[in-house]
C-alpha cells in the first residue's frame, strides 16, 4: 500500500476539528504487522545514532544464547567498567552480587541498564567486542542494510548506528521469540533477590505527564546527544498490532518528547484513519462495448483494503487509453481502473484486452446461415430424389 505523508498545517489555515500530525522527532517508521502495511514513515532509512534502542539487539541475542534463563551470574568489576565516566544508565546493579540472566534482561530493557548490557556480553560471548560480533552477525541474517553495532549499550560511537526502518525490521524478529516479547512488555518487574524493582520508562512516563499509553503494550526508550530521544513500541489498536519507531527527538525543557511523539503518532492515526474495504475479489469495474457493439466486462482482480481517512470520499474512475477496435492485439493497454479518497489516489489496475476483437455478430450470422443454406440444399435434394420415385 502506498505510503501515506502527512502535511503539517498550521491550526489557523484549517478547520477547528481538523487536528494536524505533529512531532518533534525527525525520523519515524509506522508499520502494521498484522496487513503488512507501511503506515507512515519520515526519512526512516537514514544511518543515524539509535542510542539504548541498541538494546533490543542486545537483548534478542542473549535470549538466543543462554539455555537457562535462572542461572546464576556473579557481577564483577568488568561488568560496570567505565559507565560512570560514560555517565550510562544503569540498572542499579551491584559489584559482586549475584543475580539470573532473566533479572538481566529485565534490568536491560525496563531501565535500559547498561550494567545489565556488559554483564550479559561478559558471561555469554566473554567480552563485549565478542559479544558485539555475534550481534553484527544477526545483522548480516536479519539483512539489515544500514546498521552496524560497535558496543551492546548504544553509547555514542563512531560507526555505531541503525535507522528507523532497520530498527523496526529487529524488534520485529525479535518479538518472535515469546521470551522478548514477555520481556518486552512488562511494566514492573523485581529481581529474583528481591533487591531491585524495575519499571519501564514508558511507565514512569505515562504516570508522570498524566499519558494514556494503555494501547502500548511495550516499547524501548533511548537518548544520547547525538540519538536525541529514541522511541521502539508496539501497540494494539482493533485487534490489530503496530510497531512504531521514533527517533531525533530534540531534549528540551525536561520533555520526554519522545514519549509524546508516539502517543500523538499512534492517536493521530487511530482517532483518524481506518481500514476500509473498497473492492471485493470478482467485482465488476468496468463493462466496455468494441466497435462491433460486444460488450466486454472485467473483474477485480483482488480484495482491496485500503487505510484511509474516515469519512473520506471514496471514488472510482475508468480512464480509457486506447479504443476497443480490431486494430488492437492482445495485451494491449485498454485503460487504468483507479480508486481515490479525498482526491489521493490509493488503488490502480491497468485493463488489458483479454481476447482479439472480431465481429462475433457478423460470424455468427454467417455461420447460422451457412447451417440453414446446408439445411435447405439437404431438403432439396431429399425431395427431388422422392419425385424420381
Amino acid at each position: 500500500m502506498r505510503k501515506i505523508f502527512i502535511t503539517i498545517i498550521m491550526l489557523f489555515l484549517i478547520p477547528t476539528w481538523v487536528f494536524a500530525l505533529e512531532h518533534n522527532s525527525k525520523y519515524v517508521y509506522f508499520y502494521n504487522l498484522n496487513r503488512e502495511d507501511e503506515i507512515y514513515e519520515v526519512k526512516s532509512h537514514e544511518r543515524i545514532a539509535i542510542a539504548s534502542m541498541t538494546k533490543i539487539m542486545t537483548a534478542y541475542v542473549a535470549l538466543n544464547n543462554i539455555n537457562d534463563l535462572d542461572a546464576k551470574v556473579k557481577l564483577t568489576s568488568k561488568d560496570f567498567k567505565g559507565l560512570r565516566e560514560a555517565n550510562a544508565s544503569t540498572a542499579g546493579f551491584r559489584e559482586g552480587e549475584v543475580v539470573t540472566y532473566r533479572d538481566l534482561l529485565y534490568g536491560l530493557l525496563l531501565p535500559s541498564g547498561a550494567d545489565a548490557a556488559l554483564a550479559l556480553s561478559n558471561n555469554i560471548a566473554g567480552s563485549e567486542q565478542a559479544f558485539v560480533n555475534l550481534m553484527n552477525e544477526q545483522v548480516k541474517e536479519m539483512g539489515l542494510k544500514d546498521t552496524h553495532f560497535v558496543n551492546t549499550t548504544g553509547l555514542d560511537v563512531k560507526g555505531h548506528y541503525s535507522s528507523a526502518y532497520d530498527v523496526y525490521l529487529i524488534l520485529r524478529n525479535a518479538l518472535e521469540n515469546e521470551q522478548f516479547k514477555e520481556i518486552f512488555t512488562t511494566k514492573k518487574y523485581t529481581t529474583s533477590n528481591s533487591r531491585l524493582t524495575f519499571r519501564s520508562t514508558l511507565y514512569s512516563a505515562s504516570i508522570k505527564y498524566d499519558l494514556d499509553t494503555n494501547f502500548i503494550l511495550g516499547s524501548k526508550s533511548g537518548y544520547t546527544y547525538d540519538a536525541g530521544l529514541c522511541l521502539a513500541s508496539i501497540s494494539e489498536h482493533d485487534g490489530e498490532i503496530y510497531i512504531l519507531v521514533t527517533a531525533g527527538a530534540n531534549y528540551k525543557d525536561k520533555k520526554s518528547y519522545h514519549i509524546t511523539d508516539s502517543v500523538a503518532i499512534y492517536r493521530y492515526f487511530f482517532d483518524n484513519y481506518e481500514y476500509k474495504k473498497l473492492l471485493n475479489k470478482g467485482d465488476i469495474i468496468v463493462s466496455l462495448k468494441d466497435e462491433y457493439d460486444n460488450e466486454r466486462v472485467y473483474y477485480a482482480k483482488e480484495d482491496v483494503v485500503e487505510y484511509v481517512e474516515k469519512n473520506s470520499e471514496i471514488n472510482k474512475t475508468y480512464n480509457s487509453k486506447n479504443e476497443l477496435t480490431k486494430d488492437l492485439e492482445v495485451g494491449d493497454l485498454l485503460g487504468v481502473y483507479e480508486i481515490y479518497a479525498d482526491n489521493e489516489l490509493v488503488y490502480s489496475q491497468n485493463i488489458y484486452l483479454d481476447q482479439e476483437i472480431n465481429n462475433y455478430s457478423l460470424e455468427l450470422i454467417i455461420f447460422f446461415g451457412s447451417i440453414l443454406i446446408i439445411f435447405i440444399i439437404v431438403k432439396l435434394i431429399k425431395s427431388k430424389r422422392k419425385g424420381k420415385r
